[in-house]
């Protein structure tokens, strides 16, 4: 299982769309853990409160592309995503 941590665009909860917690290459961090995750924020000075906000997301299989850990979409018309292809699946298309 992989983790990876969103939160509301710019911090601000009335936004409805996400934004990804990056790595120093611009891709999307991966962790092991939640607790991986939430022990990276708080050692970068996120705060408790900001932290309840963020929301973290399990991986949910393994991409048949590529390889990598799939998320579930955040679009509707999708079933997965895989931050690596950068690419939103059907579930037919992860379908082996």
């Amino acid at each position: 299982m992989k983790y990876v941590v969103a939160r509301p665009i710019n911090g601000i909860t009335i936004n409805t769309e996400l934004e990804f917690l990056l790595d120093d290459n611009g891709k999307v961090r991966m962790f092991d853990s939640e607790d991986q995750a939430r022990s990276f924020l708080t050692a970068a000075g996120v705060d408790l409160e900001e932290l309840r906000h963020m929301r973290f997301m399990e991986s949910c299989g393994i991409c048949c592309k590529c390889g990598s850990p799939l998320f579930k979409s955040l679009l509707p018309e999708y079933t997965f995503q895989c931050f690596t292809c950068d690419e939103d699946f059907y579930q037919f298309e992860q379908d082996i």
